[in-house]
């Protein structure tokens, strides 16, 4: 921790090469390696104390609920990523009160939404058979509706109060927003272990503690930030200004594609392979991923300021600081590419230490998330930019492409090969391609040119 803090500290006090630029790119970046280090750990500790705590089924089931749950996030037509870069370039022409209206137009539009949705369920909620979705049995568990139905409506207060870190991203405080999860995750740990040392840990109130413990961090960020910081900003009725809600939802509509298409490719995986091999195995899947997806989770915490600060970059001209920052991307890849083999050779060892039991996976699903992992950073380096200054267009193909294929192709490969759970990876890895494929080449097309058109 203290060598974090003092190369946090050089950073701020040296301007690198004279550009202010990367230097806040950089203090974001060791700032977030501390915090998604700090959350990375405390997941490591949640998973063997979740598996002592309830059984395998149980901690499976409560992974799917959270991740179908959160389908419930890309209802927001992504109205949060169009104020991510409205609300990024009223801040680069210093324009608070525009800034303003767009904090509080989004803030509106998105509690109108959410509500909705939860008023929708409600009406519909006796109608939904849980047990049937999720092919398990009333016996199972008891009182899943209403579990979920609880779970839901957390969820929907989480995504209106999580606007917070959308403006923290805008402002390139990424690492104020990377903050949130792990204090959450802490909390969350803290909880269990409280239920655990007690014996009164079971289904429900481990599922209640992974739900509820971001509502309150996020409730204490907008009260602090909107009184501090940004009290420029605080989200009011009166600035609501609801000429700009086609200027939000104009790019906000293709990012809310964008949002569909990935949802259907990254966030499907814990529902197909309960639904295809069983709950049981939702466990199984996501141990390893955890295991091998700790590579792309360093290459998220090192990239999450770029996003605001391509869009910063592209909106003063300054091309060549983007073709560096993309080329130090690729060379980060290769060598967290390098880390994951070494992984794999050492996995083992290194799941027992951390599980306290022997847990072993075939090597097809070990190489296919090896191979996964390293495809979603190559990509993540081109959408960083393309995100940043809203060309989404070719994401948008690509993006229906991958979306269409994904869920035929995981039944398929599941059904008539011997790849198991690694089915659920080589569909991913083949919807992916295109996008591989078609955003590198944009990228390197619009870097070329000399052309430099206003952020849409």
């Amino acid at each position: 921790m203290q060598l974090i803090f003092r190369l946090y500290n050089a950073v701020k006090n040296k301007n690198i090469a004279g550009n202010s630029r990367t230097n806040i790119v950089l203090q974001n970046t060791v700032l977030t390696i501390f915090f998604k280090s700090f959350s990375i750990l405390v997941n490591f500790i949640l998973v063997p104390l979740c598996l002592r705590a309830v059984t395998e089924m149980e901690y499976g089931l409560v992974l799917t609920i959270t991740s179908i749950v959160n389908w419930i996030s890309f209802f927001d037509i992504g109205i949060g990523n169009g104020l991510r870069n409205k609300l990024g370039r009223t801040i680069a022409g210093n324009d608070i009160m525009l800034g303003r209206k767009y904090v509080s137009t989004a803030y509106y539009y998105i509690t109108l939404i959410f509500v909705a949705l939860l008023i929708i369920y409600t009406i519909a909620h006796p109608f939904i058979n849980w047990y049937g979705i999720l092919n398990l049995q009333p016996t199972d568990v008891k009182n899943l509706s209403s579990c979920i139905y609880v779970v839901i409506a957390i969820f929907i207060v989480r995504f209106i109060l999580q606007l917070v870190s959308v403006v923290l991203l805008a402002d390139q405080k990424s690492y104020l927003s990377d903050a949130i999860l792990p204090i959450a995750n802490f909390l969350t740990l803290g909880l269990i272990f409280l239920f655990y040392q007690t014996g009164t840990v079971n289904f429900y109130n481990l599922i209640l503690s992974v739900s509820a413990t971001p509502i309150l961090v996020l409730l204490i960020y907008n009260l602090v930030l909107f009184n501090g910081r940004y009290r420029q900003y605080m989200p009011s009725l009166k600035s609501v200004d609801h000429t700009l809600r086609k200027g939000l939802l104009t790019l906000g509509y293709q990012y809310f594609a964008l949002q569909i298409f990935g949802l259907v490719i990254f966030s499907t995986s814990e529902f197909l392979i309960a639904n295809l091999f069983g709950v049981q195995q939702v466990t199984t899947y996501t141990i390893a991923w955890k295991y091998y997806g700790a590579m792309f989770m360093l290459s998220t915490l090192i990239t999450a300021p770029l996003w605001g600060a391509f869009t910063h970059a592209w909106y003063q001209q300054d091309v060549e600081w983007i073709k560096k920052m993309i080329r130090r991307m690729h060379f980060l890849n290769a060598g967290l590419l390098v880390v994951n083999l070494c992984l794999f050779v050492a996995f083992l060892p290194l799941t027992r230490l951390w599980l306290g039991k022997n847990f072993v996976i075939d090597n097809y699903l070990a190489v296919g998330l090896i191979i996964y992992n390293s495809q979603m950073i190559f990509n993540n380096i081109f959408a960083l930019f393309l995100n940043g200054i809203g060309k989404l267009n070719i994401q948008l193909l690509s993006g229906s492409i991958g979306a269409v294929i994904n869920i035929p192709l995981t039944i398929l490969f599941a059904r008539y090969t011997d790849l198991g759970l690694a089915s659920v990876c080589l569909a991913n890895i083949i919807s992916l391609l295109p996008g591989s494929l078609l955003t590198m080449n944009q990228t390197y097309k619009i870097l070329k040119s000399k052309v430099f058109p206003q952020i849409n």
